[in-house]
Parts: C-alpha cells; sequence; structure tokens
C-alpha cells in the first residue's frame, strides 16, 4: 500500500476461523494516535476492550459500520438484544460515528446524537473502475458472447453473486419459468459460484427452462463486464448487497423481493432505478415481465440507475468518510449527546432495526 500500515496477526477462538478473536500487537500498534476509526462490531474482542481504554490511548474514537443491524428479523431475539444493547452502549458514547448508508446514520440521530456527530459515507465500490473495464467492452466480445451463448435478439437477465441459500436463485429459477412463457425470447445469465450450484442446475432441468447458463465464477473484470453489458437488468430476488451498484455502473435496474437479509446498500434502490416485490416467483415474474415489456419504464429505470451510480463513486465515498473523521475531530461547537433521549430507546432498538 502507497502509505504507512501495518499486518497483525489474528488469533481466533477455538479453530474455527469465522469464529471470534483478537489482534495480537493491536494496542501498541494504535497508542497515540490523535484519531482511532474501529469497526462497529464485536466479533473482533480487542476492539471493545480497547475502547474501554480509549482515553489513554487517542485523543478522538470513531465507530464505523452499518450503524444498525440490518439483519435482526433473521437472529434469535434474545442474541439480538444482547448485542443491539452492547453496540448502542458502546456507540452512544463515542465521538462520532461513520455510517454506510443514511439508515444508519438516521439510527443514531433518533437516538440523541448529534448531526456533527454522524456522517454517512455511502459505502460502495469502485465505480470509475467499472466504469473504465464498460468503455473497453467492444462490439466484437459482445458479437462472441451473444454466437457462443446463442443470446441473438435475446432479452437477457443476469444474476451475479455467490450461490447459496439466502440469495434465493430457486425463486428465480422457478419465477423465469412464468417469465419465459410470456416472453420466450428471455434468457438468463448465472454469473457465481458456490454450494447450491448442482441443486440449481437440477432444478433449471426439472423445470425444462431454456436458455439458461451457469458460467460460474469470474474474477477478470473485463470478461464479467462483457455480461453485465449484454443484460437487460440484474435479478437477484434475495440477499443483496454491493452488487446493486455493479449493476448500476452498467445502467442496469434491480429487481428484487423483500428479505430479511438485505445489506444496507438496499437502500439505494427506489422505485426509479428499479423495484422489490414479494418473494413469491409469480409477483416476481410478474414484475419481471412488465418492466421488460415497457420499453418507455425500462428506459427510465436505466437512466436512474446511471444516474445513481453516478452518486456512488469511490472517490466521493472516501470523501465523505474523510470529511466525516475532520468534522468529528474537529468539531465547530459543543456537542452533547442527549443520554435521557437514547435510554428511553435503547431497550427496543432491535425493533428499530427490524
Amino acid at each position: 500500500m502507497p502509505f504507512s500500515h501495518c499486518a497483525l496477526p489474528m488469533r481466533h477462538v477455538g479453530f474455527n476461523r469465522q469464529a471470534p478473536g483478537w489482534l495480537a500487537g493491536l494496542k501498541q500498534a494504535v497508542a497515540g494516535s490523535d484519531v482511532i476509526v474501529a469497526p462497529h462490531e464485536l466479533h473482533c474482542l480487542s476492539i471493545p476492550y480497547l475502547w474501554m481504554q480509549r482515553r489513554q490511548l487517542c485523543s478522538n474514537w470513531i465507530w464505523w459500520g452499518h450503524g444498525y443491524n440490518y439483519q435482526a428479523s433473521t437472529q434469535h431475539p434474545i442474541y439480538r438484544w444482547t448485542i443491539n444493547g452492547m453496540k448502542d452502549f458502546l456507540g452512544i458514547r463515542a465521538n462520532g460515528m461513520i455510517t454506510y448508508t443514511q439508515g444508519g446514520a438516521n439510527y443514531w440521530l433518533e437516538r440523541g446524537m448529534p448531526s456533527n456527530r454522524v456522517f454517512p459515507f455511502m459505502n460502495t465500490i469502485n465505480v470509475e473502475g467499472l466504469w473504465e473495464s464498460r468503455r473497453q467492452v467492444t462490439e466484437h466480445h459482445l458479437a462472441e458472447a451473444r454466437l457462443r451463448l446463442g443470446l441473438r435478439d435475446k432479452k437477457i437477465l443476469l444474476f451475479s453473486g455467490r450461490l447459496y441459500a439466502d440469495k434465493k436463485v430457486d425463486l428465480l429459477l422457478q419465477a423465469l419459468l412464468h417469465v419465459q412463457r410470456a416472453c420466450p425470447d428471455a434468457a438468463l445469465l448465472i454469473l457465481g459460484d458456490g454450494a447450491e450450484r448442482s441443486r440449481l442446475e437440477v432444478l433449471c432441468r426439472t423445470l425444462r427452462l431454456h436458455d439458461v447458463h451457469f458460467l460460474g465464477e469470474i474474477t477478470d473484470t473485463l470478461v464479467s463486464s462483457v455480461y453485465f453489458k449484454l443484460a437487460q437488468m440484474l435479478v437477484i430476488p434475495g440477499l443483496v448487497g454491493l452488487a446493486i451498484v455493479h449493476g448500476f455502473a452498467f445502467s442496469l435496474p434491480l429487481i428484487t423481493t423483500e428479505h430479511p437479509a438485505h445489506g444496507p446498500e438496499i437502500e439505494y434502490l427506489s422505485r426509479h432505478n428499479g423495484c422489490i416485490t414479494a418473494p413469491n416467483p409469480e409477483t416476481y415474474a410478474a414484475e419481471i415481465i412488465r418492466v421488460l415489456t415497457s420499453s418507455r419504464e425500462y428506459r427510465s429505470m436505466q437512466e436512474e440507475a446511471d444516474n445513481t451510480a453516478r452518486q456512488l463513486t469511490l472517490r466521493a465515498s472516501a470523501s465523505r468518510f474523510m470529511q466525516g473523521i475532520h468534522q468529528i475531530s474537529n468539531p465547530s461547537g459543543p456537542a452533547v449527546i442527549d443520554r435521557r433521549r437514547f435510554k428511553r430507546t435503547a431497550l427496543d432498538s432491535s425493533t428499530t432495526a427490524a
């Protein structure tokens, strides 16, 4: 990296690398800092331990993260109440909070944190890099892919992501059965791999779907950009995260369903750049068909998806992040947290998160 940094070993509890753990040597590495920006989570046990010693370690302690628990409704109520309560206790006592999205910022504003101590940085990916890859895709690349996959004159739907249960690709295939009855020229490209792939390929044959292509995991951005540029829309019925931004960078509207495990980036979706439906194949298919067969609305969604991507560049996101650090660590006036207001809402934070 083109700046000073150090790498620390992570020691996990037990042999499971997904289990909680701690970073050896972290206290020594950060002691004496002007500002510590720490992830607002409890998986790394070093973080809450250092938070308790923050006054000896730094001048300003800033949390950054989702802001609130987006997947709260998928968790056991006791676990959710405990974790949310601990994170709320830690959060309100820091100098400030930088959140992934505006929804996370609103959560802390509602709990009495002053507006000059909460900043959404609008989490994103390298949109500028995707635009460059998009420009490198030529008509020759597109023609070759159409010929190889038999996609000439097809309306192309694209799924991009890991193939696991929360992505609901089985629902997508069931919906495609209805879509192809109404639009026989509809095709589906599945970009990604995972534990569900074999089962999904069997389901595809069982439903007798046509023009469905499992492309596997593709790490070359230029190659994947060919498929994104071929597609008319991004279809991810299950968990949506930063894939929404990837699609918007190619002017692709997103069609998804209501799902409790969506990431915070689902906030970028609106009725102008995509839609969200009930989680059943018939309703999902009906929305895909409606958008595919309405040229005027589809073009409008494309334009808005492109406009949204322009607001989510990596440069702008990094700038907002640094602006938040500067503002929190150099407040223009006194910022008093209304702890009485927080006490009235902390215990029902799980309800708010859901």
